[in-house]
């Protein structure tokens, strides 16, 4: 897989010091040879995603480049993984839900490439992303160490926009459903996660959902979208939602938000899926 990180890729352009919201918007650009690039690393993710480290995720690599086909038993193991968010040739899934899907593989990656904030945080785990976007609970949970070295959370909804609305309204939909069941969201992750974690993680997240209802400087939200580029924002305006929802979270970067305004949007997805059919 190539080295080049996928925020390079998309040209991230950050809000500048007026906004209330940090946001950062990119895509813009992604044509060419650097959108194969772009198309072949959120394939690849998204299989990992699907088999983790299991033999599959290899055998579908080599055929992907070129190896020989799957057949018997084999084939029908990677036509079950691949199925999960995909769908397979001739019996694909909703485009919706693959959209869906792709859009929360791009936050996942740029979110994983992202090592330090403009605040002073920096990157110490995220909660991997579901094989299938139509599960239910939370998109993305971040946590991070601040500048001063204690651990924070964010908590993320993601979105891609189709719509002839403007992107400010998905937006807008995203902070409502994080404020009115952000904390369900928060408690199905943040549970299961004290039987594993040890430590500060630990202690994190099991005083994770009295610091969401606290709206403590420790926690904050944020909302990623995919569009394609004509739903581009233009000015700071399209994220003020965020801070209407969440009015305590006054701190730098407490709400944030990312958006992938890529040409031709849903064709770019049609192009991840076909990468990942062509492991069959």
């Amino acid at each position: 897989m190539p080295t080049q990180q996928l925020s390079s890729l998309l040209a991230l352009v950050p809000s500048g010091g007026q906004s209330l919201v940090e946001y950062e918007v990119g895509g813009l650009g992604l044509i060419g040879a650097g959108r194969e690039t772009a198309a072949q690393m959120i394939a690849d993710d998204a299989m990992t995603v699907a088999c983790g480290a299991s033999s599959v995720l290899t055998r579908w690599r080599d055929r992907r480049d070129g190896g020989p086909a799957q057949v018997g038993a084999r084939l029908e193991v990677m036509r079950t993984f691949m199925n999960i968010g995909f769908g397979l040739p001739g019996q694909p899934k909703n485009s919706d839900h693959v959209q869906g899907h792709v859009a929360e593989l791009l936050w996942s990656r740029v979110i994983g490439e992202r090592q330090s904030c403009r605040d002073g945080r920096a990157y110490v785990a995220s909660q991997p992303i579901k094989a299938d976007a139509l599960e239910p609970g939370g998109d993305g949970l971040v946590v991070y160490r601040s500048a001063g070295g204690t651990l924070v959370f964010r908590l993320w909804e993601i979105k891609k926009h189709d719509s002839t609305a403007r992107v400010s309204n998905t937006i807008n939909r995203a902070g409502k459903q994080l404020k009115t069941r952000g904390h369900e969201y928060l408690a199905k992750i943040a549970g299961p996660a004290t039987a594993t974690a040890t430590g500060e993680l630990a202690e994190l997240y099991d005083s994770m959902l009295e610091l969401w209802f606290d709206r403590s400087p420790r926690a904050g939200v944020g909302v990623s979208v995919s569009a394609s580029d004509v739903h581009a924002p233009t000015g700071r305006r399209a994220f003020q939602s965020l801070r209407t929802h969440f009015p305590a979270f006054t701190g730098a970067g407490q709400t944030e938000s990312l958006v992938f305004a890529l040409p031709d949007f849903p064709g770019f997805v049609k192009r991840v899926q076909e990468i990942v059919w062509s492991g069959l």
